[in-house]
């Protein structure tokens, strides 16, 4: 393995310690009561997180040369692509099943929610890795796309591919005994199929100029809101025996909601915030994005003709771009977005309280979740 390789692996600092790491707070079966986990950084977190990487070590024997490479390579996969994020689906997770559970929660009660998050991070990391590379993205998480590492190369696509597969062996060997397993691992099957037809539709509406509300709708509730909020949300349900069909029925009409103004803010922050994470590419890629399809509905007959004429061409930076940021500017899309964020975030409150009255459900699952992405920057 090349330096470029490992000189690109870092663990965040907490998560690179020992993840025997031993916690100072309750004993492992004591209860705790209330929302204990806020941050990625906390012991039970980490300790899963270690959990994760042993479960997927491959099992034939590691003494051998060829296991060994194996192990390291598998490990330096999961290391590099899965812990750098925003870890949001992973604190769904966590807190969804705090916040639904049904009595107090102990330490090991925690660590298994944890797992069950960093499950669904590695389903993320495993999108990403196909995304940069459809994409040709050269950046993800302020570091170069994996792909694009010395000895990575298109490898990357059996990579992604390991991390499906690992995740659910994770799923297997530690919740295969709980009550809820079967409805788990059907669950993770139905978002991985709805998302990959998302991927779908978004690649298509590049080549086919597909830019209207529908097909947009479409393709945020199938690329984005399903694994982004659906999943990670209904399985810490599932993981507090939270069943009934209602509940989860009421659960992901919020999430789709919640999925579709995270969408478009991140199709705005790929045209307006700081580039030095991902590097913004919707408008030289022609993707179906929130700006493009609220500008055509505003332009005027020549605008119109001025962005179709130039979206999904050229460099970025380049004339094409500046050409449409500039149409943009003139409709005033900055303002339009402000004021779209402001009333999708009164709806999906209103939403909540709705649920709340009609089905029981605990508001407490999307209030953290709310507060976290109203205007969020990045």
């Amino acid at each position: 393995m090349t330096s470029d390789v490992a000189s690109h692996i870092s663990l965040p600092t907490s998560l690179a310690r020992n993840h025997a790491h031993k916690s100072t707070m309750n004993s492992p079966n004591e209860p705790r009561s209330g929302s204990q986990v806020f941050t990625a950084e906390q012991p039970v977190v980490q300790r899963a997180f270690g959990r994760i990487r042993e479960l997927i070590r491959p099992s034939h024997d590691a003494r051998t040369s060829s296991m060994k490479l194996l192990i390291e390579w598998l490990d330096k996969v999961v290391q590099y692509n899965v812990p750098h994020g925003k870890l949001l689906r992973l604190l769904q997770v966590i807190q969804t099943f705090e916040s639904v559970s049904p009595g107090p929660v102990s330490e090991v009660d925690l660590e298994n929610a944890s797992v069950l998050g960093w499950v669904v991070e590695m389903f993320q990391a495993h999108y990403l890795i196909l995304d940069d590379i459809m994409d040709k993205s050269i950046t993800r998480r302020n570091r170069k796309c994996w792909y694009l590492l010395e000895e990575v190369g298109l490898k990357a696509i059996n990579d992604a591919i390991l991390l499906e597969a690992a995740s659910l062996k994770v799923i297997r060997d530690v919740f295969r005994t709980h009550k809820s397993y079967l409805h788990i691992v059907e669950l993770l099957h139905e978002v991985n199929y709805r998302t990959c037809q998302g991927q779908c539709l978004d690649l298509l509406s590049e080549k086919k100029g597909v830019y209207d509300e529908e097909h947009y709708k479409s393709i945020v509730e199938l690329k984005t809101s399903c694994y982004t909020f659906t999943l990670p949300i209904r399985l810490g349900m599932y993981l507090a025996d939270i069943c009934d069909p209602e509940m989860h029925r009421a659960a992901e009409v919020i999430a789709l909601q919640i999925g579709h103004i995270f969408q478009a803010q991140d199709d705005f922050l790929d045209c307006y915030g700081d580039q030095s994470g991902k590097l913004g590419t919707d408008i030289t890629d022609g993707k179906c994005s929130w700006l493009l399809v609220r500008a055509l509905q505003k332009a005027s007959p020549q605008q119109k003709c001025d962005i179709l004429r130039n979206v999904g061409r050229g460099e970025r930076g380049g004339h094409e771009e500046t050409t449409v940021k500039a149409i943009y500017n003139e409709l005033q899309m900055k303002e339009e977005f402000k004021a779209f964020e402001s009333r999708c975030f009164e709806g999906i409150r209103a939403t909540i309280d709705q649920m709340k009255r009609r089905h029981g459900l605990e508001p407490r699952i999307f209030e953290n979740l709310l507060t976290q992405l109203y205007r969020r920057e990045k």
